[in-house]
């Protein structure tokens, strides 16, 4: 998707199944993607470096698909580690097409903290919130950097840890921006506008695609009912291209 077009919501790139922390199985997802008018959809269940269910996982998808009456992407989603960009993935990821990279906690030097160990850190003095949100681009643009070669992927719910923390994201500058862009175009990396947590921000999300990255949707559907659900995002992403076109 460029800038210069308007949005044909018609992948989702962000579900889950029970294979993971969603309600309903694979089959009962792929059936409300299709009801929805969907053409792709991502299925990116949680996995971690330990996961052991990969190869079921990989193989349910395998096998669903092949009935799907759309698109069917294996994917997984990671959470960023730390400063380095770590990436919580399994060694071995066999069959898995795509990567939704998420900062599901605080990305700090040390490793990843729960948002309230940074909002105690913020309110000691021990970080600010300059810093934190310096820190928290920098991991998330080394983690693009870092991302397995041969898959394609983006970048979910992307600053979504930011009000956990008490911190705005409405503090980010475009040129704070600009490296986290980069790191997107080189790797082809999307970001998604998310409708579970309403994130990036339509403001966000027209600096980065004003700066070449591409813009995608993702319901982050943890319920088969939710799948292609863009009530936000099909506000959100239009306002954010237009935007961008300026």
């Amino acid at each position: 998707m460029t800038t210069g077009q308007l949005p044909a919501l018609t992948a989702d790139l962000h579900t889950h199944t029970d294979f993971s922390d969603g309600r309903d199985p694979l089959e009962a997802v792929l059936a409300a993607a299709g009801a929805a008018g969907l053409r792709t959809v991502v299925v990116a269940d949680h996995v971690r470096a330990d996961s052991v269910h990969l190869p079921a996982y990989t193989a349910a998808v395998r096998a669903a698909r092949a009935a799907a009456p759309l698109r069917v992407v294996c994917g997984v989603e990671a959470k960023i580690l730390d400063t380095a960009g770590r990436i919580d993935l399994p060694d071995d990821l066999t069959g898995v097409e795509h990567v939704a990279l998420a900062d599901h906690r605080f990305p700090l030097p040390d490793g990843p903290a729960h948002p309230e160990q940074v909002r105690e850190r913020l309110a000691t003095g021990a970080l600010t919130p300059a810093r934190a949100r310096r820190l928290l681009l920098t991991a998330t643009t080394r983690a693009v950097s870092r991302l397995p070669a041969g898959r394609t992927a983006h970048l979910a719910h992307l600053f979504s840890v930011l009000p956990k923390c008490g911190l705005a994201e409405a503090d980010l500058e475009a040129t704070e921006l600009a490296p986290l862009a980069r790191a997107c175009r080189a790797r082809g990396v999307a970001v998604e506008l998310n409708e579970k947590w309403r994130c990036p921000s339509p403001r966000t999300a027209a600096a980065l695609a004003a700066a070449g990255v591409r813009l995608a949707a993702g319901s982050d559907a943890h319920r088969a009912a939710d799948v292609g659900d863009f009530d936000w995002v099909g506000r959100a992403l239009p306002t954010a291209l237009a935007e961008a076109r300026r």
